[in-house]
């Protein structure tokens, strides 16, 4: 059982620019573009599998990429010395 505040091991398999917090911010933006596109079909009674896994899967990368983007933005934020401190 991991120890509370450990690293976890899970790595995504992507290129190190999209762990940039602004580029992480504007593809999660696509995904939700991309996921009210889809939704708004499936709520104008366009019921078909392809609208509803794309809209819910694009939504899913939306909340990923969110995920992302602030977890680098924090981690930026500690590495840098705060004002008035040694």
């Amino acid at each position: 059982m991991p120890r509370r505040g450990a690293q976890s091991r899970f790595v995504l398999p992507l290129p190190r620019f999209l762990f940039h917090p602004i580029l992480a911010l504007f593809v999660s933006g696509i995904h939700l573009y991309l996921s009210v596109e889809h939704l708004s079909k499936l709520a104008g009674g366009e019921m078909t599998w392809t609208n509803l896994w794309k809209g819910f899967g694009a939504l899913a990368g939306a909340y990923v990429f969110a995920a992302l983007a602030s977890r680098a933005a924090v981690g930026r934020s500690r590495a840098e010395p705060l004002l008035g401190r040694p």
